[in-house]
């Protein structure tokens, strides 16, 4: 297999994967990157469809990100590597553990679960408004949304304008077609196959339930839980300092 998608690399050490989440890039993590990469070999790949990677948006979808993942730790000769997704990252890091045992040493799923498919009231709306600004709305505001959303306040003004950037340079096609592909995603049925230890990681004022992240934990044999308090969905920009400190204490129980 080969892998044709962009990628950060920086650092030596055990292999530490980064896996971003929908309409982000390699670039949201340059907190851990920094972070990590005097003690770690830290790749942040960018999904097709995102980022500088090219993609296809009829054939794009979550089992399609985890095999071009797997085709990249392949192509790099990685061993033993630590994964590390954030909401669709997430999801694709449960792809790749389960459908790639052998690639994934540790996942920490941050702010996912195995499915996303809307339940409640609140989700089903957050579900219609998002699918209404898709077609209506620019892809820069819909950015500006997201962003005072999840970076409130103003200490976090620098960062908001940093990510407004980025996220605003998604294609609207491309755009939607990602998210069609989280919205219907579900992998309840291949959790049987997890074998590495698992992480939830979480925030107290994410999308989805924190209870559900933590019956997810204890289900898995070395299955571990933390929950950051006061923080939203985008937990690695919103605390950088509090979220690699959580992370850090799990992989040093890795290596």
């Amino acid at each position: 297999m080969e892998s044709h998608i962009h990628y950060l690399r920086k650092g030596q050490g055990r292999p530490l994967l980064l896996l971003h989440g929908l309409g982000s890039s390699s670039e949201d993590w340059q907190y851990q990157i920094d972070a990590f990469s005097d003690r770690f070999d830290v790749i942040a790949p960018d999904f097709p469809l995102h980022g500088a990677s090219p993609g296809d948006i009829d054939t794009f979808s979550l089992p399609q990100c985890a095999v071009i993942i797997a085709s990249l730790i392949e192509m790099l000769e990685l061993r033993d590597v630590l994964v590390v997704g954030v909401s669709m990252g997430g999801m694709v890091g449960i792809e790749l553990a389960t459908r790639f045992p052998k690639h994934v040493a540790g996942l920490c799923v941050v702010n996912a679960l195995a499915e996303c498919r809307p339940r409640k009231l609140n989700e089903w709306w957050m579900l219609a408004s998002r699918r209404f600004l898709l077609k209506f709305v620019s892809v820069e505001t819909i950015a500006k949304l997201m962003a005072k959303q999840l970076l409130p306040g103003d200490g976090h003004a620098q960062t908001r304008d940093e990510v407004i950037s980025r996220w605003s340079k998604n294609h609207r096609e491309s755009y939607i077609a990602a998210f069609n592909a989280v919205v219907n995603w579900d992998a309840l049925n291949k959790l049987s196959k997890l074998k590495c230890p698992l992480f939830m990681l979480t925030s107290e004022f994410d999308y989805t339930p924190v209870a559900s992240k933590k019956v997810l934990a204890y289900l898995y044999p070395d299955g571990q839980f933390a929950c950051l308090p006061n923080a939203r969905h985008l937990v690695p920009i919103e605390k950088p300092t509090e979220f690699n400190e959580v992370l850090n204490h799990w992989l040093v129980e890795r290596t």
